[in-house]
């Protein structure tokens, strides 16, 4: 505890600390202007070696060889910094003889210099109290937090370090000083920031070790460069070791960077090392791109070195947003995003960059135009950014096209996903096309390839086949065509739904009613569907296949044999029951988060808005998507028994009935053994499906006013009765069939367990049904 507290207390000590001499260079800048001029002495004399550009005396009609007689009406050597340093700095007046021997004292202030409050004021100090506050909130937020407590340190360090620079080089002793601690010391606690941050991880970006021993010397290093301060007969070669000191420092970061990274880019934290190297790199971009290359190439810079250092700020903020986030942003996609918007970009900067050029008569090779091309590539990549973001907002807020066709998307791959057959999916994709797109006239057609695969000719029935199309079929280049692609036809379009090595299923659709083009999200949407639709295509020919050679091995067998396999029965519901719980999962996992989703952003509009009416609009909608929810949690209940395995058959049974109850209007009298605690797992899913069927019948095709239902067992036998006075059906009208989910598919089920079944029914009679299934045993294979 005592430990916390010291922890904490040394923390908040140094946010003052730093305020307090964020204070102090303040004043020293406010007070004395930066000079800029290198002296010598050279017998008894004082000569102007060098004028700093953007100095005061770089506005001054001094120049390089004159002669400094007089600093603050002083001889120059009793000048402090002159003295120690060589420079005049600090000074209100300077004496000067120029080379003609002429005297000018001139009068040193602010209102002569280029624009220095905001080089050496205005940034600094912004840049400073930046990290400053961000260092308060960090202690506010996470004071009692090792990593956030030395990003705290960082924070300070680098943010008075970059004002320090500029008292620094006034000569000021106390800026100096700051300026040696902390130039160093930045890339140190660096290290150590990134060390402790990563141990979450369970990751080491720097030994214990190597640390200390960075320490040593760093202490030691400025010790020396302190003391060089204090005499100044040392400085040269303490200055040298500090030069040093600070280059091979910064080598080993970045290679103790590039290491970390390769080895460990494909671990957990990969995420933030893109983080940082992105940080590093964006940071570093302005003065490179800003400064060095063009001060190489054109032997002068676009921005002055003093304004790019402002973007190091994007380091500590970035390194802030690391240590607060629980949840990092994709650093991945941004990147992706950035490559993608960059080749956007350039073509359209590059343009309209030489367009102005040409307009405003600016030389070509000139440093304008590159600057001009820079900024137009950087607001374009920018407005592209905002862009996907506002398009993303507005779509959760309009009733766009764009929300219109996904809609429709949705809805048709719900709808897809009851069908069994393929001619019931073609039928139902093609009605999709003709109600969204509006258009009067939609085939399907298949194309086979023929003789030894060089042509391509129409399988389907030409009567079936629109006669504007059929002209069409020999102009498309059909071996270039996959799964997906939309196709342009004179008076109409296509798309392929599936595809083999030797056919090929096509949509063909003629023009919308306002003989417009397709707009390009219709042609997304139309892809979309058309690849959706070409999974559900492949899974059921190959469904209907496995059937039509089950029926094949069927009914060989019965002739031979009348009791033929159950096993195939089962295994077949086995898979039904596996498809029927993944497709309940799917659908609560997706359709129903969506809708969800969309009731919670509808309940948000409706309290932004005030119109009564469209409230009452917003109310009716909400109803709708309630609605919507309690049908898709009705269908994954019907998909996947709810808690069967939890509650056990009878409460399951029970659950099920009074559901039907609600929503039924005939009596429903039943009789369940409460004796009957756990059966077999199969068995218990078959008596589920059966009983959900009956009761399915009774309320949809029966017209039944009373139902019965009786569930019991008698020592190892399990007896279902159920009986209505419905309509009834005809017995002998029906077929045995795979394809059908009802009667005959009560007692294929059954039947697979070795059961019994006695259906009874005729027209105006109603029906009776008697199982029996015999428990403890094995079914017959």
């Amino acid at each position: 505890m005592i430990k916390s507290f010291k922890f904490t207390t040394y923390c908040l000590l140094s946010i003052i600390f730093a305020i307090m001499i964020t204070v102090y260079l303040t004043t020293i800048i406010l007070k004395f202007p930066l000079v800029g001029m290198e002296v010598k002495s050279t017998t008894d004399q004082w000569i102007v070696e060098r004028i700093v550009k953007n100095g005061w005396a770089s506005s001054q009609s001094i120049e390089e060889g004159d002669i400094v007689e007089l600093v603050d009406g002083k001889k120059p050597e009793h000048h402090t910094t002159v003295a120690k340093f060589n420079r005049v700095e600090m000074a209100r007046s300077i004496t000067i003889k120029d080379q003609d021997l002429g005297e000018s004292t001139y009068s040193i202030a602010y209102a002569d210099t280029n624009g220095q409050y905001v080089l050496y004021l205005f940034l600094p100090l912004v840049f400073t109290l930046t990290t400053i506050l961000l260092s308060i909130f960090l202690y506010s937020r996470m004071k009692s937090d090792k990593s956030a407590v030395i990003l705290i340190y960082f924070l300070l360090t680098i943010g008075v370090s970059y004002l320090s620079a500029s008292v620094s080089a006034r000569g000021d002793t106390i800026g100096r000083i700051v300026n040696i601690i902390t130039l160093q010391g930045t890339l140190l606690l660096y290290a150590h920031f990134l060390k402790s941050y990563l141990i979450r991880f369970d990751l080491v970006f720097i030994r214990n070790r190597s640390l200390n021993i960075l320490y040593i010397i760093y202490f030691i290093v400025i010790s020396l460069v302190i003391s060089s301060t204090i005499f100044p007969e040392i400085n040269f070669t303490t200055i040298a070791i500090e030069l040093l000191f600070f280059l091979l420092l910064l080598v080993y970061l970045l290679y103790l960077i590039i290491r970390f990274y390769i080895k460990h880019k494909s671990s957990e934290a990969s995420n933030v090392l893109k983080i940082l190297g992105t940080t590093i790199f964006s940071s570093l971009l302005p003065f490179v791109s800003l400064y060095v290359i063009p001060t190489i190439f054109f032997s002068k810079a676009l921005v002055s070195a003093e304004i790019t250092a402002i973007f190091l700020l994007i380091i500590p903020i970035a390194f802030v947003y690391l240590q607060l986030a629980e949840k990092l942003f994709d650093i991945e996609f941004l990147l992706n995003r950035l490559r993608y918007y960059s080749f956007l970009s350039f073509p359209f900067a590059s343009s309209l960059a030489l367009l102005l050029t040409f307009i405003l008569k600016v030389n070509f090779l000139s440093s304008a135009t590159l600057i001009l091309f820079s900024v137009l590539f950087t607001c374009t990549i920018l407005f592209l950014y905002i862009k996907e973001y506002v398009d993303y907002y507005f779509s959760h807020r309009l009733f766009s096209k764009k929300g219109h066709y996904e809609a429709n998307l949705y809805m048709f791959v719900q709808k897809a996903m009851h069908e069994t057959k393929v001619s019931s999916l073609i039928t139902s994709l093609q009605n999709e096309i003709k109600n969204v797109l509006k258009v009067r006239d939609v085939f399907y057609i298949e194309m086979v390839k023929v003789k030894d695969g060089e042509k391509w000719t129409l399988a389907t029935d030409e009567n079936k086949c629109g006669n504007s199309f059929i002209g069409e079929l020999e102009k498309v280049k059909w071996d270039n065509l996959g799964t997906g692609s939309l196709i342009e036809v004179w008076g109409g379009f296509g798309i392929v739904i599936g595809e083999g090595s030797d056919h090929i299923h096509i949509i063909f659709f003629g023009m919308k009613r306002s003989k417009a083009n397709l707009n390009i999200q219709e042609r997304i949407w139309l892809e979309s569907l058309a690849y959706f639709s070409s999974i559900l295509l492949e899974n059921f020919q190959l469904i209907e296949g496995l059937f039509e050679k089950i029926e094949d091995y069927k009914a060989e067998t019965q002739l031979t044999n009348p009791n033929y396999p159950y096993w195939l029965s089962r295994l077949l519901f086995s898979l039904s029951e596996k498809e029927r719980a993944n497709l309940s999962i799917d659908l609560h996992d997706s359709v129903l988060q969506e809708q969800l989703q969309l009731l919670r952003d509808v309940e948000k509009i409706k309290g932004d808005v005030e119109d009564p009416a469209i409230k009452n609009e917003l109310t009716e909608l909400t109803e709708k998507v309630l609605d919507s929810i309690h049908l898709i949690r009705e269908t994954c209940n019907e998909l996947r028994p709810p808690f069967l395995n939890e509650l056990g058959i009878i409460q399951s049974i029970q659950n099920l009935i009074d559901q039907t109850k609600l929503r039924c209007d005939f009596i429903l009298k039943t009789e369940l053994d409460q004796s009957i605690i756990q059966l077999d797992k199969e068995y218990e899913l078959i008596l589920y499906r059966v009983v959900q069927e009956l009761l399915n019948n009774a309320s949809k095709h029966s017209l039944a006013t009373e139902v019965e239902l009786s569930l019991q067992q008698t020592n190892q036998l399990v007896t279902l009765v159920y009986s209505d006075n419905g309509k009834g059906f005809d017995m002998t009208r029906l077929q045995d069939s795979f394809k059908t989910m009802g009667i005959f598919g009560m007692k294929e089920r059954i039947k697979s367990i070795d059961g019994m079944i006695d259906i009874t029914s005729a027209p105006g009679k109603g029906t009776q049904v008697f199982i029996e299934i015999k428990i403890g045993g094995t079914a017959n294979d």
